[in-house]
């Protein structure tokens, strides 16, 4: 990742860019011309989805991104990709179609899929009707904003506040821009696709060229410079036409401490006076999803996580060619070895030898010795186990049968 630097000697303008490569690489994705228009494969919401998913996974930020909130989140399609993230706990989806909100709220309902295999940690949704331009107490706290195709939808006057509502009030770690690029709408007037004014959409206010957007990012960390950004897009020109960039360009926006830089401007904490009520998001609809609590203490945790290690030996000794002795009823387990296989569950070689005490285990030669019976006596704990891990791991997404991905993409 390289930093582009303007005017260094002040430290507010300095750090403005910086170039982003997806963390699973680029997108290999085909655009075809035919006589009658253009195919984007995959389509091209998918492929702005799939880059608004890689960029919140991004490990860099992924454990610190507990909140998300998406705005002109309209048939909630995205939502459905991005409620797997399990680091996420809080989705909030916003929208200013109340109409459009209602019709679509069950889809943010957990599947039968979600029961039986549940989510590590807590996830609460909520849908609310609101403006993207107003700050709202149910904005307060949030770690990443998601604003896909929302921009070019509005009005000056909205979105004229909109970076002083995400920027200045919410202030996320991250921030997932995307819009169209009207350099591409050149492609499209060989099809006589656009309307009468140019444009792609009929609810559409405008459509920026790359250079448009590239300033808009740039009035936006001038006036915030706590953030930096970095322009990309989805959905690639045919052979002959690179020169157009992409259909869809995104850009997003970092907090300098999510790199471990320095902010130049404190954090702010917002007061009572800051919200106006007429402004209030209007709350339509919430729901928790099922997720696993393990209520077992941190003994009984690293207990069984020893006696799934100790299966695992005796089932790869069993495999392996070196013949145990014949006067051996059993087998020797080096101390070290559990302790580097349990140390994710706070393991520590006392709490070791305390287990093995309780349970009348011999130790001897910083090795626990398992008699081949007990063993043995134990293999239900292993098939339970065993049939656990294909419960968490064999829904398959086909049985969890969803629709988001087959409505064609309006833009």
């Amino acid at each position: 990742m390289t930093d582009e630097h303007h005017s260094p000697c002040n430290p507010r303008n300095a750090h403005k860019m910086f170039s982003y490569k997806f963390p699973c690489g680029d997108f290999q994705t085909i655009a075809t011309m035919t006589k009658t228009g253009i195919k984007f494969d995959p389509p091209v919401y998918e492929q702005r989805y799939c880059a608004a998913i890689q960029i919140l996974e991004d490990n860099r930020w992924s454990a610190e991104i507990k909140k998300v909130v998406e705005f002109g989140c309209a048939e909630m399609r995205f939502f459905q990709l991005m409620r797997r993230i399990e680091t996420i706990e809080k989705i909030v989806m916003v929208d200013i179609d109340e109409e459009l909100l209602m019709k679509n709220v069950t889809s943010t309902n957990p599947l039968v899929a979600d029961y039986i295999r549940h989510r590590l940690g807590p996830l609460h949704v909520e849908i609310l009707k609101g403006n993207v331009a107003h700050a709202s107490e149910q904005l307060l706290n949030t770690d990443a904003v998601v604003a896909l195709e929302l921009i070019e939808h509005v009005y000056d006057d909205v979105l004229d506040k909109i970076p002083s509502n995400i920027f200045g009030f919410m202030q996320p770690k991250l921030a997932v821009f995307s819009t169209p690029n009207a350099d591409y709408n050149v492609i499209f007037k060989r099809f006589k696709t656009l309307l009468p004014n140019g444009l792609r959409h009929p609810d559409h206010k405008f459509e920026w060229t790359r250079e448009e957007f590239k300033s808009w990012c740039m009035r936006v960390v001038e006036a915030y410079p706590n953030y930096m950004f970095s322009i990309m897009g989805v959905g690639k020109a045919p052979k002959g036409f690179e020169t157009v960039g992409n259909v869809s360009q995104i850009a997003m926006f970092v907090r300098k401490d999510s790199f471990d830089m320095q902010l130049i401007d404190p954090l702010h904490s917002p007061t009572s006076a800051t919200f106006d009520p007429k402004e209030s998001y209007k709350l339509l609809y919430s729901v928790d999803y099922p997720f696993y609590v393990d209520t077992r203490t941190d003994k009984e945790k690293v207990w069984s996580e020893v006696q799934f290690e100790i299966h695992r030996f005796k089932i790869a000794q069993d495999s392996s060619e070196n013949d145990i002795p014949s006067d051996q009823s059993g087998y020797k387990i080096p101390i070290a070895d559990l302790l580097a296989r349990t140390h994710r569950v706070n393991a520590t070689k006392d709490i070791l030898l305390e287990l093995f005490q309780e349970n009348s285990m011999e130790v001897n030669d910083d090795c626990v010795f398992i008699p081949e019976s007990d063993v043995e006596s134990n293999g239900s704990d292993l098939n339970d186990f065993s049939d656990r891990l294909s419960l968490e791991t064999g829904v398959s997404d086909q049985e969890e049968k969803e629709c988001w991905d087959i409505k064609k993409d309006p833009e």
